[in-house]
């Protein structure tokens, strides 16, 4: 083993035989530059076996040809000597390729997982925001609903009340038309009747004069609106004296029997003031409806 390692030794390289070739033809580094289009520095290296400073091993195989052509030198043999190439590290590259694949995969379903609980999030939110905000709109509506069924409710018993009057009326009046159809000359009645008929007829006097003066009773509201803002208002008598929204700059005063049952949409905008006198109602929450009596209960 050891005599045939010796032997292997002893053989020239591939850079000594061209080498030597190229001083047996007597030519210089100098002139093989132009054919072979390499420097005297990358010559030089070919002759010492430094390969891999020239390429790949395919470019030092055309080296090796062309310098033999050149010298008339058969490159068969020289080509034979030349080192076999490394195996290629294709597969750890592959593998590396593959686990960085993988990853970005793994990063891509992160992604969107983490875009889609984003996204449940910002539309839980949302639809909070849009269940618990009031817009006054919205309360105008319902409100306006309401008034609407209790307005119904008012006029049926408006009627009721109508037909009842209607009766009364008619029944009076023919009370009072009975006598004309069987007339009673004074003679016949007695003076202590006649005395007691007309006492009735006075009484009826004396309790129409003894009536209080209901315009007494009359008080009168006045509102300015520095916004827009819905109102409503009935008075001690339930009837409603004013209803439905107002433009900010509007002054409205309206007069009825209290005590009077007032809603406002934005009380905070809205300044008021009973028979003159001004009605603090800054103590009511802002952005709600504001519901008071007028006089306010001490």
């Amino acid at each position: 083993m050891t005599e045939e390692t010796t032997q292997q030794s002893d053989e020239p390289s591939v850079g000594q035989l061209l080498k030597a070739h190229r001083e047996q033809a007597n030519v210089s580094l100098e002139s093989l530059t132009g054919p072979l289009k390499l420097s005297i520095s990358q010559l030089q290296r070919l002759e010492s076996d430094q390969y891999q400073t020239l390429g790949p091993i395919t470019f030092v195989k055309g080296y090796i040809k062309n310098y033999c052509r050149e010298l008339h030198v058969d490159s068969a043999p020289i080509l034979a000597k030349l080192p076999a190439p490394p195996e290629p590290t294709k597969p750890a590259n592959m593998q590396s390729f593959s686990r960085r694949t993988e990853k970005e995969a793994h990063d891509s379903r992160l992604m969107l997982v983490s875009y889609i609980i984003l996204a449940i999030v910002i539309g839980s939110s949302a639809l909070w925001f849009w269940q618990n905000a009031t817009p006054i709109d919205e309360q105008t509506s319902t409100i306006n609903i309401e008034n609407s069924i209790l307005d119904n409710q008012q006029n049926n018993n408006a009627l009721n009340n109508e037909s009842e009057n209607t009766s009364q009326v008619q029944a009076t009046r023919a009370v009072e038309r009975t006598p004309a159809v069987m007339p009673i000359s004074a003679e016949q009645v007695p003076l202590s009747e006649a005395v007691n008929a007309t006492a009735p007829i006075a009484a009826s006097t004396q309790t129409a004069t003894n009536e209080p003066d209901t315009q007494s009773n009359i008080s009168t509201i006045n509102m300015v609106f520095n916004d827009e803002s819905w109102v409503e208002i009935h008075d001690g008598e339930g009837e409603r004296i004013a209803f439905g929204v107002k433009k900010a700059g509007y002054k409205m005063a309206v007069s009825g029997t209290p005590p009077f049952s007032v809603v406002l949409g934005k009380h905070d905008v809205v300044s008021v003031s009973l028979n003159g006198e001004p009605v603090d109602i800054s103590g009511y929450p802002k952005n709600r409806l504001a519901k008071f009596k007028l006089p306010l209960a001490e």
